[in-house]
């Protein structure tokens, strides 16, 4: 199933093999658990920060104290392709104008 990104609707049904039970426990057992359990804002920004294709910047983090953060924190940016939050506005708008 990890193959296929999309199925199209009438494909999937009870008789399609792909969508047995029995195969979905057997692949679940050959995929990686990586989910972590993330107990503070201050786990989750180092666990970033060591994520692989995290820069960091160096802005520092506004009032990162109220955050639980330390002193010297710095923005982190991951450019994986994708546009969201309040930046995707823009970009459309800039792809527009260009």
């Amino acid at each position: 199933m990890a193959t296929i990104a999309n199925y199209r609707r009438e494909d999937i049904t009870k008789n399609n093999p792909i969508f047995s039970p029995i195969r979905t426990t057997i692949e679940s057992t050959f995929y990686g658990n990586n989910v972590v359990k993330v107990s503070s804002l201050s786990e989750a920004y180092k666990l970033a920060k060591d994520s692989p294709g995290t820069i960091v910047t160096d802005m520092p983090v506004h009032r990162p104290t109220e955050l639980g953060l330390d002193e010297e924190s710095k923005i982190l940016l991951f450019n994986d392709g994708e546009i969201t939050g309040r930046f995707a506005g823009a970009r459309v708008l800039l792809e527009r104008i260009m």
